[in-house]
């Protein structure tokens, strides 16, 4: 529920901005990049305080519905704010080039983490409490080295721009419905299996949902390299290029279609190895699974035209529609096939996002998709 909870609170803490510097980046011989980031981190500041005081007003309603004492729930609002730091930090590593620190980061916070919630819940005995705790101590702690990172590289100024401030809400505004569009997506299927069916299904269903991650995984870890590369590309404006961008990234469609093939064939074989025989029932999910995260894969690489070209109010109401589908869809599919439909609804609605999103970037940034062939050279 504090997973959850902080998925609901990144639609207002930071107001989604933080994907408009990445994007800037790209702009920034014309841009003071100083003051853009500084002008986001205002906007956090801001929006971080006009929740935490909604957040108390509301308080008994959200203990109601989340199960979260309000304590809790206050510290999720500044948990979120942090990690929005977080972010930041990493956008502006992954734009300028630099994985290794991106990596580094990563992991640091990760191993904390893990290790912090040993200690706090087997060690000394706190159960959940000692889980969450060790969330917000790592997440603190990242934050943290994030602001000094960034204030040592030069990147905050209190010289705020509110031409900027216009210019991130203009970005980030609209992706409001994405980002609850987002949600749709990705609770459905567990939240459904739960309620249509029983707490075991939607258990052998995520593990399904894990096997089938590898494909995320991948897909994730190479759109993070390849968004920054191709915003320089699309500078460039040059006709020749972009057909051999296109011809590649068909090629990568049809490599993480194979892959999620694949998994799903020997989905049997690696659960029974990863897992052990009680699982098996998922086995016949992974495929479904798989092949709907490599629709995602595919989704990331028409996306970043999007971002590109800043259509991001049309991205939200793609994403937004897709998940208002992808409820009544996974619902039907579920009362008709069980397990297995939780998983073809997630394929279903993977494919329609890819679909509908590409449609988009057919018009925010026109490329030869059909004529890719005829440049050879």
């Amino acid at each position: 529920m504090f997973g959850l909870w902080q998925s609901v609170l990144g639609v207002f803490v930071g107001l989604s901005v933080q994907g408009a510097i990445g994007v800037r980046y790209f702009d920034r011989e014309t841009i003071d990049m100083q003051r853009y980031v500084s002008s986001c981190i205002f906007i956090l500041i801001i929006s971080t305080v006009l929740t935490l005081c909604g957040v108390y007003i509301f308080s008994s309603y959200l203990e109601r519905y989340t199960a979260l004492i309000r304590d809790w729930l206050l510290i999720g609002v500044l948990i979120t704010a942090m990690q929005f730091l977080i972010s930041i930090r990493l956008s502006l590593w992954q734009v300028s080039g630099y994985p290794k620190k991106y990596g580094f980061m990563q992991i640091a916070q990760g191993a904390i983490n893990a290790g912090l919630s040993l200690m706090m819940v087997v060690v000394a005995g706190l159960t959940w409490e000692g889980r969450l705790g060790a969330i917000s101590v790592a997440v603190a702690m990242t934050s943290i080295f994030a602001l000094k990172s960034l204030w040592n590289e030069g990147w905050l100024t209190t010289n705020i721009n509110f031409d900027y401030v216009k210019n991130a809400l203009a970005f980030g505004m609209p992706l409001i419905p994405h980002v609850l569009g987002g949600m749709f997506l990705s609770l459905t299927d567990r939240v459904l299996l739960t309620n249509l069916i029983g707490i075991d299904a939607a258990g052998i269903y995520a593990v399904a949902l894990q096997i089938g991650m590898i494909v995320s995984l991948a897909t994730m870890a190479f759109n993070q390299a390849y968004a920054p590369w191709l915003y320089e590309q699309l500078k460039k404006t040059n006709k020749q290029l972009n057909c051999r961008i296109v011809r590649y990234t068909y090629l990568y469609f049809a490599a993480v279609t194979v892959v999620a093939l694949l998994i799903g064939i020997c989905a049997p074989l690696i659960m029974s190895v990863m897992v052990g025989n009680q699982f098996q029932d998922g086995a016949e999910v992974v495929i479904y699974v798989a092949l709907g995260f490599a629709f995602g894969g595919m989704y990331f690489m028409v996306t970043n035209y999007v971002f590109f070209a800043g259509y991001t109010g049309k991205l939200a109401i793609n994403t937004f529609f897709v998940g208002v589908i992808n409820v009544m869809l996974t619902f039907l599919l579920i009362e008709k096939n069980g397990i297995v439909g939780a998983g073809q609804g997630f394929m279903l609605s993977q494919a329609l996002l890819f679909l509908g999103t590409w449609r988009i970037a057919l018009r925010a940034y026109p490329m030869p998709w059909w004529t890719f062939w005829k440049d050879t050279r």
